[in-house]
């Protein structure tokens, strides 16, 4: 198998005993996570921590059926943790041992995890790529790219807008960003421009949008939205037709917006289609 830069892994695990917790626990996972990292390779988690530029990874909040305030043994609950960086990925990749293995147990919150399963794929959340990859598939091999794509934002997205967050998935905050994750570790890089591209030439067609807060690290919390956004390119543009693709399908793997190592911005293609003829 090629190398994998972009891995997204989700983790089935259940409490070993019931126990009280918060509804957000973004922050306690990416910490579980990170403290694991540092097991394996303590620079690689200082690098993630110190925060300069994009983390290379994402992770999930806790997901799953609360009875009353806590987490009981009787259901299962999920993670997802993924990487877009190579060194990430290769810290998280189940072939060279993995994150975590069916049977570890993790703390969150005080509470212990044992991993029932680690889906690598057969699941929407999951999967793996490589930036080259990607790149042969979408800009190497033209080809008529359908014109919309409908993303679902699965927890909270907002983006920082000057000293304001914006909890709006704008055309250009979306894709832009990504953008900038792409330029962050690919060695192939997207045009900057893109951004002012997919203000000028990237619609919103339909939304279905709800906002949701999420615990900030510091306290308070973060308004975001969730829900789907079916994005459009005006005209016949094949290669930002392409592009918008290309970044759909990096979502995935990348998230969207802020504090993505927490919980936020869990992002992925819903769909690809053409419009309706009128």
């Amino acid at each position: 198998m090629g190398r994998s830069d972009l891995i997204s892994l989700v983790f089935r695990v259940r409490p070993e005993a019931a126990a009280p917790l918060p509804r957000w626990l973004g922050h306690a996972v990416y910490g579980a996570v990170l403290q694991r990292i540092a097991a394996q390779d303590p620079g690689l988690a200082a690098r993630i921590h110190r925060g300069e530029g994009p983390a290379g990874l994402t992770c999930s909040t806790l997901m799953g059926p609360w009875e009353g305030e806590g987490v009981t043994p009787a259901h299962d609950y999920r993670i997802r943790v993924t990487a877009y960086a190579e060194g990430v990925a290769r810290a998280l990749d189940p072939e060279g041992g993995g994150l975590w293995g069916v049977g570890d147990v993790f703390e969150l919150a005080g509470a212990c995890f044992r991993v029932e399963e680690v889906i690598a794929e057969g699941d929407p959340w999951a999967g793996r790529a490589s930036y080259m990859g990607l790149v042969e598939e979408y800009l190497s091999r033209p080809k008529p790219w359908p014109r919309r794509m409908r993303l679902r934002f699965a927890s909270p997205t907002a983006f920082r807008d000057g000293e304001r967050w914006n909890p709006l998935p704008l055309p250009e905050a979306v894709f832009g960003h990504l953008v900038e994750k792409w330029n962050a570790f690919s060695p192939v890089r997207l045009p900057a421009a893109l951004r002012e591209m997919a203000a000028a030439r990237i619609a919103v067609m339909r939304f279905d949008l709800s906002s949701r807060t999420a615990r900030a690290p510091e306290g308070g919390v973060r308004v975001g939205c969730i829900g789907t956004v079916t994005y459009g390119v005006v005209g016949d543009d094949g290669y930002l037709r392409a592009v918008m693709g290309l970044l759909g399908t990096f979502a995935r793997y990348a998230g969207v917006g802020i504090l993505t190592t927490m919980g936020m911005g869990q992002v992925r293609i819903e769909a690809e289609e053409e419009p309706e003829e009128s």
